[in-house]
């Protein structure tokens, strides 16, 4: 598969990204807040669009998937676009051009879940747990 958002064409720059999630409730009843940064080998944001995928994991070395994604599943916040492949399992994402996408996940259960986030160049980056109390 080739990407043509990097600057040079049919080359993605993008190798790492940081994933951070708030605390449960941190802004609203039993949602997380999720910033994830797009970077590029230097370890600087992105200044392009990328799309990443986004799959939810039960445990963090990825060797299963959750069950039912929480109650509500992942949703875009104020930055970048959230396509949904598989109903709270499964999407596509698209940074803004500051290599950024703002998401959040709601669960009013105690699932276990993390955040798998698969980079263009074949890397998993996965985020700490996202389980509620």
């Amino acid at each position: 598969m080739v990407y043509q958002a990097s600057p040079v064409s049919g080359q993605s720059d993008c190798v790492n990204a940081t994933i951070a999630v708030s605390a449960e409730g941190a802004t609203v009843g039993n949602r997380r807040d999720i910033t994830i940064q797009l970077l590029d080998a230097a370890g600087n944001d992105l200044d392009y669009v990328e799309e990443v995928e986004i799959v939810m994991f039960l445990t963090a070395d990825r060797l299963a998937y959750v069950a039912t994604g929480g109650s509500t599943g992942i949703a875009i916040g104020t930055d970048g676009a959230l396509l949904t492949v598989i109903a709270k399992k499964r999407f596509f994402a698209t940074c803004e051009a500051d290599g950024d996408l703002d998401l959040y996940w709601t669960d009013t259960g105690t699932e276990v879940a993390f955040i798998g986030l698969k980079l263009p160049n074949g890397k998993w980056v996965m985020s700490s747990s996202l389980a509620n109390t």
